[in-house]
């Protein structure tokens, strides 16, 4: 038996043109916590994959000064450590951008500072310092979140950031919270921040408490209540009137509790909490895609077709996720609505192995739509299961490939150019002896090329 990894895969030559042939910016943000996981969720810099990314976002690296003057402080010292690895990232000309804030707990400093002109003058001064000291191109202002109390001061903030930093040519981003609720629309002046942003990330998935008394989803595409994707993007579109500047943030990790009643599963069912702590993550109530889709086997999982995401539960254990189903739902929209990209995080939080099948399987998903013209991929090996059962599989479009479940996780097999496998006995045999259509698109690179529109789900590269 002939071991290989059948994989279908965007077309190296192509990919390595992304960065500047897309008019979309992507943004992967990468979550520095990930230093804190164990063993295969420890993300390493050569884990990056750079023909997937416009853009590289360090979070949890930098936050203000809790002493309260306004200053610039690193927070997460393995970043510092690790200098010499951030530097060599550089080699792959990335535009490399660091987070400021992000953390829950620092939204009371964020609303002193901007309240103060000699705080932000502090701010301005350090954050220049370490812009230059560590080659960015520019920052994420991840404030979380601003009060209607901080409304003002919030657009002062950005207007004074802007000029700072356009001598400089440095870019800005912000952070908002696109949710619904009438204290989250109070709390922005949404003309007045598309005016001074570069790019303003669009996020559901963030919210003070998402802990609450019961089951939610992380970032449900449709809904009426005020955690409803498609209507925070549609409301910021109308009322910033410049919809290229809004980046879609799209979260790659699940988020996970415990169920009051084992027997209540559906959204919006009792929960105690948390759910417990993932043996290689860092806290409880978080579990990343490569830790999750490993595990499918053993959870029950859903698909809910009017918000469009999936959820599983195992147990007392409830888990709100994305896939590839929910991803392009979310990307048709940010199609429509002519949004300028998409941000996911974190890439630290997607399957970087290709454990369940591609590397970055979910971050490929969302490059299939905003790359370039020129770029190939399929989206197959992202499916709701990859491994619902353990066993011996048939690839659906190719008679030689075949896959192993076991455990949750796959492995991928191919038998001689000869033979076809055979599901039935679980075997290589003879190619005649075996009644098998081979449902696939031939596609090689200088013939005429597919795109996001037409691009064929089964598509094979040779």
């Amino acid at each position: 038996m002939k071991v290989s990894f059948v994989v279908f895969l965007i077309v190296d030559s192509l990919l390595s043109t992304f960065a500047s042939d897309t008019k979309y910016s992507i943004f992967c943000h990468w979550n520095t916590e990930a230093y804190e996981r164990k063993d295969t969720s420890y993300f390493y810099s050569w884990s990056i994959d750079e023909r997937l990314c416009t853009h590289l976002v360090f979070g949890s690296v930098a936050s203000l000064d809790p002493k309260g003057s306004g200053a610039l402080k690193i927070i997460n010292r393995k970043f510092v450590d690790n200098r010499n690895e951030i530097f060599n990232i550089r080699r792959h000309n990335y535009k490399l951008l660091i987070s400021v804030g992000g953390m829950k707990d620092d939204a009371k400093m964020f609303s002193k500072m901007a309240a103060s002109m000699a705080k932000r003058d502090q701010f301005y001064k350090s954050l220049l310092k370490f812009l230059s000291q560590w080659k960015c191109s520019g920052v994420l202002l991840d404030w979380e979140y601003p009060s209607p109390e901080d409304r003002d001061n919030f657009v002062k903030l950005l207007k004074e950031l802007k000029i700072v930093l356009q001598d400089r040519n440095f870019v800005l981003l912000v952070s908002v919270s696109a949710r619904m609720d009438d204290a989250t629309l109070r709390s922005y002046d949404i003309p007045r921040i598309a005016r001074h942003a570069d790019f303003i990330i669009l996020n559901i998935h963030d919210n003070e408490d998402p802990y609450g008394p019961k089951v939610e989803y992380n970032s449900p595409l449709y809904g009426n209540g005020s955690r409803s994707v498609e209507r925070g993007v549609r409301y910021w579109v109308e009322q910033s009137k410049i919809s290229e500047k809004l980046i879609l943030g799209i979260p790659l990790f699940g988020r996970t509790f415990t169920l009051e009643d084992a027997s209540k599963t559906a959204v919006g069912a009792p929960s105690k909490g948390p759910g417990r702590q993932h043996v290689h993550s860092s806290r409880a109530g978080f579990m990343t895609f490569g830790e999750f889709c490993i595990q499918t086997a053993r959870w029950e999982i859903k698909y809910d077709k009017q918000a469009q995401v999936p959820y599983a539960y195992m147990d007392d254990q409830w888990i709100t996720f994305e896939n590839g189903r929910s991803i392009s739902a979310k990307m048709h929209l940010a199609m429509k609505q002519e949004l300028g990209g998409a941000m996911v995080w974190s890439i630290d939080a997607d399957d970087f192995h290709g454990t369940c099948g591609e590397t970055y399987g979910l971050l490929k998903v969302v490059v299939s739509f905003m790359g370039s013209p020129n770029i190939l991929t399929t989206r197959a090996p992202i499916t709701d299961g990859f491994c619902p059962k353990d066993g011996l599989f048939r690839n659906k479009w190719n008679c030689q490939a075949y896959y192993e479940c076991r455990n949750g996780r796959r492995t991928d097999y191919e038998c001689s150019e000869v033979e076809f496998f055979d599901e039935k006995l679980g075997q290589c045999k003879p190619s005649e002896e075996v009644k098998c259509n081979q449902d696939f698109v031939d596609w090689s690179p200088g013939e005429n090329g597919y795109s996001s529109e037409n691009l064929p789900l089964n598509l094979r590269v040779v």
